[in-house]
């Protein structure tokens, strides 16, 4: 298992981000917030709306990375606003961080395997 280490909310936190596992928690998360987010706006007080918003972040991220790391990034107390913003980043966790780590190992990878594969020309190493 590899954990991978994420800037959120300016914290660094870590995560086995490309377990497919882990990863269809990510995506079904963000699609239960997104759900959660549309539910709250129902309710009749906007105190409980906002309530059930930010814990439907706080329970996404810590479901990801974990309570500790979600008091990490929210600290002991939150607001709508920091909640929005913390799942604004999530939403660009894997395009902005994540990737560009696969894409660094790929071409790493692809170097290797284009300088054995012209030691001979068949790709076996000798």
């Amino acid at each position: 298992m590899r954990m991978i280490t994420v800037k959120i909310n300016g914290q660094e936190v870590e995560a086995d981000l490309l377990n497919p596992a882990i990863t269809k928690k990510f995506e079904d998360g963000f699609d239960a917030v997104l759900k959660k987010y549309n539910e709250a706006a129902m309710c009749k007080r906007g105190s409980e709306g906002i309530q059930a918003q930010c814990e439907a972040v706080v329970d996404y991220v810590a479901g990801i990375f974990g309570a500790g790391a979600a008091r990490k990034i929210f600290g002991e107390e939150t607001d709508l606003l920091t909640c929005m913003d913390v799942l604004e980043e999530m939403q660009n966790v894997y395009p902005g961080q994540v990737n560009p780590i696969i894409k660094e190992r790929a071409a790493m990878l692809e170097q290797r395997l284009g300088a054995s594969a012209g030691d001979k020309g068949d790709g076996l190493q000798r």
